[in-house]
């Protein structure tokens, strides 16, 4: 019999979430269009969904993430208030080639992204990440939940409980 954990059950309703926006607006693909409102006319950068595993393990969560054609210094992982951002950005290569024309190029720039919100039993300033392989691992270190406490029961007939004496009436 499997133990259930609502933790799992949060990742995955967030997951399917953002997969069904992401199909609702980005016309069945995961890649949706976003440009900078800030800063005028620019052009814009396709925004790819960052699928995720995530594990957990006695006093940690870990979440690998398959990020390919970025380096360490192209992945960007933050945590505010509860939530973890992972971004990643592919700037585009190789503009001037000396060597020949391109006849196709479907290797541009992109932006990864990905959101979540972590449960509150995790230790924020702690969250590390690695990179090998083209595979980042965020460790996300939990808060030792809190041994159970035995609760002495008292017996029914203690002798020295206070008693309760009613006031008089004004009248007396």
């Amino acid at each position: 019999m499997a133990r259930w954990d609502p933790w799992s059950d949060l990742f995955n309703l967030q997951s399917e979430m953002a997969r069904w926006a992401n199909d609702a607006l980005g016309n069945g693909s995961y890649l949706s269009a976003v440009s900078d409102g800030d800063r005028g006319a620019r052009p814009s950068m396709p925004v790819t969904y960052l699928p995720l595993d995530i594990r957990q393990r006695d006093g940690e969560f870990v979440i690998e993430a398959s990020v390919p054609g970025l380096g360490p210094d192209e992945v960007e992982i933050t945590a505010d208030q509860g939530v973890l951002t992972i971004r990643g950005q592919r700037k585009a290569r190789g503009e001037e080639q000396s060597e020949g024309t391109y006849l196709r190029r479907e290797r541009s720039a992109y932006t990864l992204v990905r959101q979540l919100t972590l449960p509150s039993d995790v230790k924020e300033d702690q969250i590390s990440a690695s990179f090998q392989n083209g595979v980042l691992t965020v460790r996300i270190p939990r808060v030792a939940a809190p041994a159970p406490r035995r609760i002495p029961v008292a017996s029914g007939d203690r002798q020295d409980e206070p008693q309760v004496i009613e006031a008089g009436t004004s009248g007396e």
